[in-house]
């Protein structure tokens, strides 16, 4: 008789247990329901002049690229070169120069990077650019120079292409 009554309590509890269960999720459904209904209601994500805020923001905002919109490509012609040590390797490089919006797209400023460049890669071996940390090295050594040289008006190089043979 004393385990019929324990299995009656339990059965009891047990179902007063999944309703509590039930009941708490409910409210948590509807608390986040009201939460969100405020945060948007005074968050002014309805309101109507949403839109053109942030077509405003957007268009005073800069870019998110690595160079201002208004900068200029100056295409430099290709550079092919012959690393020094075993085996003789040669490499070919294209690149462009970026610079800054105004700046005279002069033969001098090209030829000037473009022989410090020629200049920089005869005097590497093949082991220092390869892999990817080579690789990056090499753009961060040439980014670097061709600011120098530029004086202030390139912003940087792009490399479009480099082929090991």
């Amino acid at each position: 008789m004393a385990q019929s009554k324990d299995k009656q309590k339990d059965e009891a509890a047990g179902g007063a247990g999944t309703a509590g269960f039930l009941i708490s999720i409910l409210l948590a459904i509807l608390i986040g329901l009201g939460g969100g209904a405020a945060f948007g209601y005074l968050g002014g994500v309805g309101d109507p002049a949403s839109p053109a805020k942030a077509a405003a923001a957007e268009s005073s905002a800069p870019s998110a690229g690595r160079f201002p919109n208004d900068a200029l490509e100056i295409q430099v012609p290709a550079i092919i070169v012959q690393l020094k040590g075993e085996p003789k390797t040669n490499v070919r490089l294209d690149l462009s120069i970026i610079a800054a919006h105004g700046t005279a797209e002069s033969g001098t400023l090209k030829s000037e990077i473009r022989e410090d460049v020629i200049a920089f890669l005869e005097g590497l071996n093949v082991s220092d650019i390869q892999g990817v940390r080579g690789f990056q090295n090499l753009r961060e050594q040439l980014d670097d120079r061709a600011k120098i040289r530029g004086r202030g008006a390139v912003l940087g190089l792009l490399i479009g292409g480099l082929i090991l043979e």
